[in-house]
């Protein structure tokens, strides 16, 4: 059986610091325990599953090294510690060195270039997941890309791969070309990321998927190479079913009609509250 392997490239700017907690939470802790779930009745050491994490920041005074990187591990409880222990600091106003990370990640890969570079396939072994809060870096710099062989000069990313110049798109393009899904999460929704996210999934012939941000203004656009991540975050047509189902409850009075007695009952408590207690209570909601 083929090994199954993640990389999670993660920008580590102060801008990413304040929404790590939940992207964590609520996004990688469920792709990731899901990706290895079918391996779960496995000691560590014979698993089939392999995690990585590349990290990158930004040109300027803040950030001494672009780009770090662990090695590989088959424990995600290890993988969980590395992902919790980013540092976040510096970016302030400088766009982030996505190309640098994800170049990282195509090296860290074993080289399993695609037969068909027109095939998109689905059933990949191999994912990366960029996690920005940034801009990327919009201009060309040289970085080394793994060269692409048998492939027609129209597909390839650049007429001399290797130590060229790139920016993030170009880089991304390479991902589909190694048999590498390239899935994409980030707390705001900036028109350049689901670019980079378009690049590398630009053989696939399905839609885009759906955006599943359970925050409000997050882009999360999985790959459909990735199965796991589309299981484990309810990608597709089950996940519009709830969604649908969801919204009926909402507005159809079932449970609008309990909230709002709910609600009722709470202020009707609350008004009974003597001043410090209430004030109390604020200064707990609030910190």
């Amino acid at each position: 059986m083929a090994a199954k392997r993640l990389i999670v490239v993660v920008e580590s700017t102060a801008a990413m610091g304040p929404y790590w907690e939940t992207i964590l939470r609520d996004y990688l802790d469920k792709i990731i325990r899901c990706f290895g779930e079918n391996d779960s009745t496995v000691q560590n050491s014979c698993s089939n599953v392999e995690f990585a994490l590349v990290s990158y920041n930004t040109h300027g005074c803040y950030s001494g090294c672009l780009v770090q990187r662990t090695g590989w591990t088959r424990d995600p409880d290890v993988f969980f510690m590395w992902l919790s222990s980013i540092p976040f600091s510096g970016g302030g106003f400088n766009d982030a060195v996505i190309a640098e990370g994800l170049a990282e990640a195509l090296v860290m890969f074993p080289n399993s270039q695609s037969g068909d570079p027109n095939q998109q396939n689905v059933d990949m072994h191999q994912h990366c997941i960029l996690v920005a809060a940034s801009n990327p870096y919009p201009l060309q710099t040289p970085i080394y890309v793994p060269q692409l062989q048998n492939l027609e000069q129209s597909e390839t990313i650049d007429s001399f791969p290797g130590n060229r110049l790139y920016d993030a798109e170009a880089v991304a393009k390479a991902f589909p070309q190694f048999s590498i899904s390239l899935s994409v999460i980030c707390p705001k929704e900036l028109p350049k990321i689901k670019g980079i996210y378009n690049a590398g999934n630009r053989n696939s012939k399905a839609a885009d998927p759906p955006v599943l941000a359970k925050t409000p203004h997050f882009l999360i656009l999985i790959s459909e190479g990735f199965r796991e991540a589309q299981g484990a975050l309810k990608v597709g047509e089950g996940y519009s079913n709830s969604s649908e189902s969801e919204k009926y409850y909402l507005n159809g009075n079932p449970r609008h009609k309990l909230t709002k007695c709910l609600w009722k009952s709470f202020y009707e408590v609350a008004a009974k509250w003597p001043p410090v207690m209430q004030i109390v209570q604020l200064i707990s909601q609030a910190t």
